[in-house]
């Protein structure tokens, strides 16, 4: 008997601004961008920031041949940690994985930990 597999469409995320919008889509060719950048750093663990960074880069640049990776990162760098969190949710859940996912849960701890260390300063 044949194995059926559903395929699921791909979900468009719009990352809202006071000036412009960008839309990043989370499919195989934005995989493939996020691997291409990770195989050129070797780190073996990324910050939250850096993954941010790969999450925004491979989705946008799927849309959006001309977005670079240190667009990417500035952006990473500039957005609200419960944006970027929600940005890299909305990943996690297009790849198949839950939100019990480890990489998100220890995402989720560091963006709280860098927001109550900025309440306190």
């Amino acid at each position: 008997m044949a194995r059926r597999i559903t395929a699921m469409p791909v979900e468009e995320i719009i990352i809202a601004f006071n000036d412009k919008e960008m839309v990043a889509t989370f499919n195989m060719k934005a995989v493939s961008y996020m691997q291409q950048e990770l195989f050129k750093s070797k780190k073996k663990k990324n910050s939250i920031t850096e993954f941010g960074s790969l999450v925004l880069y491979g989705g946008i640049k799927a849309n959006d041949p001309n977005f670079t990776i240190e667009e990417a990162r500035a952006l990473a760098l500039t957005i609200n940690p419960s944006s970027l969190n929600e940005i890299i949710e909305a990943y996690t859940e297009s790849i198949g994985a839950s939100a019990e996912n480890e990489l998100l849960d220890e995402a989720k701890k560091k963006i709280l930990a860098q927001m109550i260390t900025n309440l306190v300063k």
